[in-house]
């Protein structure tokens, strides 16, 4: 497929190595992958974090660009911007993206963000990794499910990079990319969010931060491993599962004053009285849409 590849190992250069792309960097040199470049900016070459320097690092105005893979791990907002910096960059040198895959890493975009990489003769997608990358320090990709968008044998070759580096390869379409990024969403931004809550609730209590850890952790481990491995019915537990009207309504009382977590415990516990087994749920609705 590819006019500029020397070996039968699929070579790839990346975009901006932010909290995943650093994963992904070191992750590819582990595997085995050609790693061309890294490409950052001037300023962060200059100041290159450890999770990074030890890799081909350069900039976009130096970048040879001539890698199989041209992979953007840039924020969602820069990723037009970043492509059409890079056609500019190509043409300028009198050639074009011929052969080459440009992909970006966005959950909810779809490959169209790249048309500008496809006009310049470039195979566009987009691989998504499901997972949680909180810092730069590198996350083992082991397991991680990586959506993938794209056609014929560039899907073909993004799958096999993915296995390479351990990841598990799915096909995704354009039009489900933005519902299953909100799965993410869900999964770990706003689990952190809900957790963040807990503690808040807890020093309204009056405990420290090190007594609400010693009070959180070990309720919420192991609800997520009772729902996964028994299933969320059978992990549902505490009042609302026994229909304990008194109770919810003692607890909205406490968190009147309090009207942003009030808000969280409402709108958790309305969707619990949807998605899971209750009794008494008529009632239940009724006072916690009171206001």
């Amino acid at each position: 497929m590819n006019r500029r590849r020397q070996s039968s190992q699929p070579s790839v250069s990346i975009i901006g190595p932010g909290n995943w792309g650093s994963s992904l960097a070191h992750a590819l040199a582990a595997a085995g992958v050609p790693l061309h470049e890294v490409i950052v900016r001037a300023a962060s070459r200059r100041s290159a974090v450890k999770s990074v320097r030890s890799l081909p690092l350069t900039t976009l105005d130096r970048a040879q660009l001539d890698a199989d893979v041209l992979w953007l791990c840039v924020p969602d907002s820069a990723i037009a911007q970043v492509t059409r910096r890079l056609v500019r960059q190509v043409a300028a040198r009198a050639s074009n993206l011929q052969g080459q895959i440009v992909v970006h890493s966005s959950g909810a975009l779809s490959g169209q963000v790249l048309k500008i990489a496809a006009h310049a003769g470039a195979s566009v997608a987009s691989v998504h990794p499901l997972m949680s990358f909180p810092t730069r320090t590198p996350v083992a990709l082991q397991g991680v499910p990586f959506a993938i968008e794209a056609d014929g044998a560039a899907r073909r070759i993004l799958n096999r990079i993915v296995r390479r580096i351990g990841g598990r390869p799915f096909a995704i379409d354009a039009a489900g990319k933005t519902l299953y990024h909100a799965v993410g969403m869900l999964s770990s931004p706003l689990l952190v969010s809900h957790l963040v809550a807990a503690h808040q609730v807890a020093a309204l209590a009056g405990f420290s931060p090190r007594q609400a850890r010693r009070l959180i952790e070990p309720i919420a481990r192991a609800t997520l491993d009772n729902v996964f491995l028994r299933g969320a019915g059978k992990s549902f537990s505490g009042p609302i599962a026994r229909g304990d009207v008194q109770t919810i309504r003692l607890h909205l009382r406490a968190l009147k004053p309090h009207p942003m977590v009030a808000g969280v415990y409402r709108s958790g516990a309305l969707y619990a009285l949807e998605a899971l087994p209750a009794p008494g749920k008529r009632e239940l609705r009724r006072l916690l849409r009171q206001k």
